[in-house]
């Protein structure tokens, strides 16, 4: 029997460029689970002028258009998944190719951001709070999504198939209380915040991809994290 080959460990701009083709078709219980408990929180966005940091392929942006945002522009470093994005996302969306953590943006220029699945990716995340306190207004509040930073010590690694090998994507950790400090200094109070397991829904995919397992191995732990904070309306 071959033994699986050993994943190629890439940067994250160099694996999503792989990545980009497969994202929006393959099967992934996070963004299941993260689709199903953000459903409640993005009609909040209606009406608002909206920055998606690290839009990707511009999921959340397809559901922002749909309950109504004033305006949305979307934000990340892979020229090909905005690429993506761009074939799907509606007229008068706009598409930004830049760092998150220095995004060229006007000042003040939104009442909401939503990071989802970024952090993990930034080395640091003074930099990112201080942008996005950039180009917030008084009162803004910010979605952050991402694997939740106990996956580590379940032996969880972000990884992809790309051909026939398999890449891992460098990830940054960090901890909650990291977070909630970078975030307070940067003029943000937590307002929601969660620590979601994977439910039924997800288990219908680890079993179409033959691996049950994986979803017993992770059941009734924490697997993404959900924190929302509002900006200072001093």
């Amino acid at each position: 029997m071959s033994e699986c080959p050993a994943p190629t460990l890439l940067p994250a701009q160099q694996a999503y460029r792989l990545w980009a083709p497969e994202y929006d078709t393959s099967p992934n219980p996070l963004l299941s689970l993260e689709e199903r408990l953000l459903a409640p929180l993005l009609p909040l966005a209606g009406g608002c002028d909206v920055v998606d940091l690290g839009c990707g392929t511009g999921r959340s942006i397809v559901e922002l258009a749909r309950i109504g945002a004033r305006s949305i522009v979307g934000v990340d470093f892979s020229r090909e998944m905005l690429e993506y994005a761009a074939k799907k996302v509606p007229a008068g969306v706009r598409l930004v190719e830049a760092d998150c953590r220095d995004t060229r943006l006007q000042p003040q220029c939104c009442d909401w951001i939503v990071a989802s699945f970024l952090l993990s990716y930034l080395d640091g995340l003074t930099a990112f709070a201080e942008e996005a306190a950039r180009i917030c207004r008084q009162s803004a509040f910010v979605l952050i999504t991402d694997v939740h930073p106990a996956a580590r010590s379940y032996g969880w690694k972000r990884t992809f198939r790309s051909s026939r090998s398999v890449v891992e994507i460098q990830t940054h950790p960090y901890g909650i209380s990291g977070l909630h400090g970078a975030m307070q200094q940067a003029g943000f109070e937590l307002v929601y915040l969660k620590e979601a397991g994977f439910g039924p829904e997800e288990l219908t995919i680890f079993s179409r991809a033959g691996r049950p397992d994986l979803y017993g191995a992770v059941e009734n732990l924490p697997v993404l994290l959900i924190a929302g904070y509002q900006r200072d309306c001093a």
